[in-house]
């Protein structure tokens, strides 16, 4: 494979904003900004992008991007400095330091260690692929959960920056009425759970079909990510949070008073249906609504983004992927102090995270592991 530098391979300034309806404190409302793609070395290596970077993640410091190619199950540290590959990490599905063949969850810890979360396993791994620790209980195993919910530990599973706390989600999968935050002691194997009513709303969007051997489902998400030492739980269906301090045991809900966009998505859906086109209905009342990434924090401004995507639709459903893309900022104390939306983008941003004041977000370019870099300007 050739070798590749870092490429320019587009640099357009793009102006957007949406003017109507908007304060003036709006500080998105003359947003402009321009974007180049650059290209990641990868020396002889051949990394499979087939799945793209839904696994991926990124280190805590920015430094590292871990591309997680699930085929090979291994683990491709780039250098977001030098944009160089510098390390493949190999796993194993199978063994005594299997991480399973489910896909999972990375999660970069310290000293270059990873903790994996899947249906099928939890557990932190060091650098060698060696398990050094399974996490992978069963409810009934941890003292105060209170919880009536069987299976393992696993759904949305992810560790605090000091690997003491387990953070983990009720399943959808397993409950229509309740969404709950467990706290989990690994070394203990104590724990609580705190109730969240307001991501309730969020279960009843979701519809599977079922019918000899074939299953179809789709479904709008509860995410959970740790931001500046604070757990951000959100939904994908609308726009509020929760945010729960775990220095201070602290829960704290919040609303914003979006006016570019409706706050949340409204509909009533049928969640189990006996014929395929009625699947296809009832997932049209809600896809095609506003929906809501996770939270993303900007060190250099000192200030929270987020993206929304409202869907386009198409004839062809498999061609179905253009969208209008939203951008939202936050002051640090998460006050709503921006929306626009983004003109000439119409694909949701596949991994992205913001380095040196800038957006990064992977990108594929004819097979090679790139990223689009935007700079905001406002």
């Amino acid at each position: 494979m050739k070798k590749l530098t870092l490429l320019f391979l587009i640099s357009v300034l793009f102006s957007c904003g949406e003017k109507e309806n908007q304060a003036s404190s709006n500080i998105l409302e003359n947003l402009t900004f321009s974007v180049d793609t650059v290209l990641v070395d990868l020396g002889d290596e051949i990394i499979d992008l087939g799945q793209g970077a839904r696994y991926a993640s990124i280190s805590p410091d920015a430094k590292s991007f871990y591309y997680y190619d699930m085929k090979n199950a291994a683990i491709n540290e780039v250098d977001l400095q030098t944009l160089a590959l510098t390390n493949t990490f190999q796993f194993s599905k199978e063994g005594p330091n299997s991480i399973g063949f489910t896909p999972p969850r990375v999660q970069p810890l310290s000293n270059e260690r990873f903790f994996f979360a899947s249906s099928a396993n939890v557990g932190t791994y060091s650098n060698a692929g060696e398990k050094e620790k399974s996490l992978k209980f069963n409810f009934k195993e941890i003292e105060g959960l209170d919880i009536d919910e069987g299976g393992i530990i696993s759904y949305k599973a992810q560790f605090s920056p000091d690997e003491k706390s387990l953070f983990v989600l009720t399943n959808p999968y397993k409950t229509t009425s309740d969404v709950r935050l467990m706290i989990i002691d690994p070394e203990s194997k104590t724990g609580k759970n705190i109730p969240l009513p307001n991501m309730i709303p969020t279960l009843k969007f979701r519809v599977s079909f079922q019918k000899d051997g074939e299953f179809m489902g789709r479904g709008e998400a509860v995410f959970m990510k740790t931001i500046n030492n604070k757990l951000f739980i959100t939904s994908s269906a609308n726009s509020n949070i929760y945010i729960y301090d775990y220095q201070v045991d602290s829960l704290h809900f919040i609303e914003f008073p979006h006016q570019l966009v409706p706050s949340k998505k409204t509909a009533e859906v049928k969640n189990k249906v006996e014929v395929k086109k009625e699947f296809f209905a009832e997932t049209a009342k809600f896809k095609y609504q506003i929906s809501f990434d996770e939270f993303l924090w900007d060190e250099q401004r000192q200030q929270y983004l987020r993206f929304g995507y409202q869907l386009i639709p198409h004839e062809d459903l498999e061609k179905e992927k253009k969208s209008e893309v939203f951008l939202f900022a936050y002051d640090k104390n998460l006050n709503l102090i921006g929306e626009t939306r983004l003109e000439n983008v119409q694909y949701r941003f596949e991994s992205p995270f913001f380095k040196d004041g800038k957006l990064w977000s992977y990108v594929n370019v004819d097979d090679e592991l790139g990223f689009a870099v935007f700079t905001f300007d406002f």
